[in-house]
C-alpha cells in the first residue's frame, strides 16, 4: 500500500473510532427505552415484542391471510393480485396498530427504528427475497408535506441498508388521492386508479415496501403500472396485515 493509502485507510480508521466512541457516550448519556414501555435497554424490549400479534405460518403467498383447510385461499383462489409474494410476519392489531398510528400519525419518529428492526429480525438475517431495488409506496407530495415523512420510505432504507438492497422510486402518485380509511375495496381500487406512474425503468424484480396492507388496492394499483413496464416479479415487504 502507498503512502496516499495508508493515510486514507488510517483516516477511516480514525472516523469509525469517532463514530463508535461517540455512540457508547451517547448511550451512557441517554440510555435507550422502550417506545412502548418506557423500560430501559432497548428501543423495543422483548416483552412489548411478543405482545405483537403475527399471523400463522399457513398463509396465503400472494395476500398472507391464513388459508383455507384445504391449502387454497379464499381470496386469491378467485383473482390472484398483480404481485408475486407477499412477506410480512405482524397483524395489524393492538397493540402493534397503537404504535404505528402514533408513528404516522402523532409525529412519533421515533418508533421507525424499532418497527423496522422488528420486521428484520422477525425475517432472519437473509432477505426474504432477493429483488434488485426496493421501492417504497410513495406519497403525493401534498400530502408529504402534510405529514414530513413517508413511512414506506423510511422502512425501505432501513431495509435496505439491513439487506444492502437499493432503494429506487420508481414510482410515483401523481394525483392526490382523498384517505381511503373506511372505503370498501372497491371504492379504494376506484380512488387510486391513476394515481401512479412511472419515473424511470425499473428491474425486473422488485419489491414494494408499505407499512399496512389492507385491501390490496394500493399494492394493486402499484403493481399494474410495475407489469405495464415489463417487470417480471413484484414482491411486497409489508410491515403487517390486517385482518
Amino acid at each position: 500500500m502507498d503512502f496516499a493509502g495508508i493515510v486514507a485507510a488510517s483516516r477511516d480508521r480514525g472516523r469509525r473510532l469517532w463514530r463508535d466512541g461517540s455512540a457508547r457516550l451517547l448511550d451512557w448519556l441517554l440510555p435507550e427505552r422502550c417506545r412502548s414501555c418506557d423500560a430501559p435497554g432497548a428501543a423495543l424490549c422483548a416483552a412489548c415484542l411478543g405482545d405483537w400479534p403475527r399471523l400463522p405460518e399457513d398463509r396465503c403467498a400472494y395476500c398472507a391471510l391464513p388459508v383455507a383447510a384445504n391449502g387454497d385461499c379464499p381470496v386469491c383462489a378467485l383473482e390472484a393480485p398483480a404481485w408475486d409474494y407477499c412477506f410480512t410476519p405482524f397483524v395489524y392489531d393492538t397493540p402493534l396498530d397503537t404504535a404505528i398510528s402514533a408513528w404516522k400519525f402523532g409525529d412519533r419518529l421515533d418508533w421507525t427504528r424499532p418497527l423496522a428492526a422488528a420486521w428484520v429480525a422477525a425475517m432472519g438475517s437473509q432477505p426474504p427475497s432477493r429483488p434488485a431495488c426496493l421501492i417504497p409506496v410513495p406519497l403525493h407530495r401534498a400530502r408529504l408535506r402534510e405529514r414530513g415523512f413517508n413511512q414506506s420510505e423510511l422502512l425501505a432504507r432501513h431495509w435496505g441498508r439491513s439487506y444492502h438492497i437499493p432503494v429506487r422510486a420508481h414510482v410515483q402518485r401523481q394525483r392526490n388521492t382523498p384517505h381511503q380509511v373506511g372505503m370498501s375495496k372497491a371504492a379504494r381500487l376506484g380512488n387510486l386508479r391513476g394515481a401512479f406512474c412511472l419515473r424511470g425503468r425499473p428491474p425486473t424484480h422488485v419489491a414494494i415496501v408499505d407499512d399496512v396492507l389492507t385491501t390490496g388496492s394500493t399494492l394493486q394499483e402499484i403493481a399494474q403500472v410495475l407489469r405495464a413496464a415489463g417487470v417480471e416479479r413484484i414482491d411486497a415487504w409489508i410491515l403487517a396485515r390486517a385482518t
